[in-house]
């Protein structure tokens, strides 16, 4: 018995005395921890072998087919019990195979597939991407998010990460940040991020959206030059707003929308789909969030069917989207290393209740920039304008649109002029980002190559130092083809008329 314990004994000390070596051996020296890359809203959904979402051709057609009966009723502006029924039925053929249930959990084996690399080569500083379920609550992406980290640790050998977050990856880093703190975490960049709500989604949440013909005209252009300036669709946009067409069906559209609300039928649709997705809640804002709560949950009856998902969906209003400057501040003191990269200069969906502020075409240029002063599209700062704060930095964009002084972190914030919120200008983006994580004191005055405000074009998918000169968008004008489809479409406008 003595001999066994003996044994065992020097066996023990032995594997202690061997551990810190075998650890010793896994510490990286290259000096640069690696980067891991949140990945915004945009993975795949798939039950087994099959892609539910985004929807397929075969589930698009039968929606048409199952909606198209509607269409006299839609341009009327007006849906009868039955015709609403019909509209659900429709939208169900979308949501109904990502459906969740009444506490905020998949109800559906439909899930978003990704796996963690093997091997990870991070010394050149290619970030490490991070991909999550969309659909998820923020806790527990940002729970998985915390599981990677220690996975990209031990895979390298460093102590702790660098995380640049982009669209809603931002908002995920944010609620990851508010739960496990900067531990693991040695520096932050939010590029283009959501983490302040994005209006689409916060306004459709709280019943506010707005249809206007002239910013979906412009809206529709300007796709045109995100996705290779087509002069023909151009032409073809131009005809359906100078005839009066796009703003006829528009109108119906919104009367439509209003009537549906004001029955209780998008309430009833909320309740049933898109308002149990606690991934989606996470992009509305915290100025939205008391609305939308009462819009999608009006009554105390559907309070109590879902107390648990409401008492989710509070839990990230309280811990998250009221206190995000709170988290960044906390995250700039405890690092040392941030940086915010945002666009400005797009037309932004067109279904928000201000259509001409500034943005990267999907989220508020504002929000992204946590509250630099942009004057609206197509204009300028007052001539006699002056910074709004005195820091003894020059912090308005050359062609007087921005005024970053104002940002939450106006020495590291960063503006592309027509970054469209798709388009990724990574070769700019990726450089920007490794100066910020590994180049101490980094900001947007320590390189002439990365100043505060930048332009890209997406011709040749580049970004430089914007100037007065290079501040305008070269943009395709309309042809005598949009004569033509106009004439046509002011045919099709006088029997559209006659429904209203």
């Amino acid at each position: 018995m003595k001999k066994a314990l003996s044994i065992l004994l020097v066996l023990v000390l032995t594997a202690v005395s061997v551990l810190p070596v075998a650890a010793a051996d896994t510490v990286c020296s290259c000096g640069r921890a690696p980067i891991v890359h949140v990945n915004g809203l945009g993975n795949t959904v798939y039950d087994g072998d099959d892609t539910v979402f985004p929807p397929q051709g075969g589930t698009i057609a039968k929606t048409v087919f199952t909606a198209l009966p509607l269409l006299p009723a839609l341009l009327r502006g007006s849906l009868n019990v039955r015709q609403q029924e019909r509209a659900l039925r429709a939208a169900a053929r979308i949501f109904s195979p990502i459906a969740f249930d009444k506490n905020g959990d998949p109800a559906t084996p439909a899930a978003a597939r990704f796996s963690y690399p093997k091997s990870i080569a991070h010394e050149n500083g290619e970030p490490i991407t991070f991909d999550y379920d969309w659909r998820l609550d923020p806790f527990v992406v940002a729970e998985q998010l915390h599981e990677f980290i220690q996975y990209v640790k031990e895979k390298t050998g460093h102590d702790g990460v660098y995380v640049v977050a982009e669209s809603m990856g931002a908002m995920i880093l944010t609620t990851y940040l508010s739960v496990y703190g900067t531990a693991d975490v040695k520096g932050a960049i939010w590029m283009n991020g959501a983490y302040k709500g994005v209006a689409s989604c916060s306004e459709s949440y709280s019943n506010q959206n707005t249809f206007s013909a002239d910013s979906f005209y412009a809206y529709l252009i300007q796709q045109t030059g995100v996705f290779g300036n087509s002069p023909q669709l151009c032409d073809l946009f131009t005809g359906l707003y100078a005839s009066g067409l796009l703003g006829s069906v528009l109108r119906s559209v919104e009367k439509a929308a209003r009537q549906l609300a004001d029955d209780g039928a998008l309430t009833r649709f909320m309740q049933q789909y898109l308002g149990r997705i606690p991934g989606f809640w996470g992009l509305v804002s915290a100025e939205d969030y008391p609305a939308a709560r009462a819009f999608v949950f009006p009554t105390a009856e559907s309070q109590a069917e879902y107390a648990v998902l409401l008492e989710r969906l509070d839990r990230f209003y309280n811990e998250v989207s009221s206190r995000v400057d709170e988290i960044m501040i906390a995250t700039k003191e405890a690092t040392g290393t941030i940086g915010v990269i945002c666009g400005y200069g797009e037309v932004i969906v067109p279904v928000t209740k201000d259509n001409a502020r500034q943005s990267d075409s999907v989220i508020l240029t504002e929000d992204e920039s946590n509250g630099a002063t942009c004057a609206p599209l197509g204009e300028t700062l007052a001539e006699d304008y002056v910074q709004a704060v005195d820091d003894g930095h020059d912090h308005v964009s050359a062609d007087r649109v921005i005024d970053a002084s104002t940002a939450l972190f106006p020495d590291h914030t960063w503006f592309v002029k027509y970054a469209h919120h798709g388009v990724h200008y990574r070769p700019y983006a990726l450089e920007l980002v490794q100066s910020i994580f590994y180049i101490d004191g980094f900001d947007v005055f320590s390189n002439p190559e990365f100043p505060q405000f930048m332009v890209f074009d997406a011709r040749t998918d580049t970004a430089s130092p914007l100037t007065s000169d290079n501040s305008e968008q070269k943009t395709i004008e309309p042809g005598f083809a949009a004569k033509l489809y106009t004439a046509a479409f002011r045919v099709i406008r006088v029997f559209t008329d006659l429904f209203h």
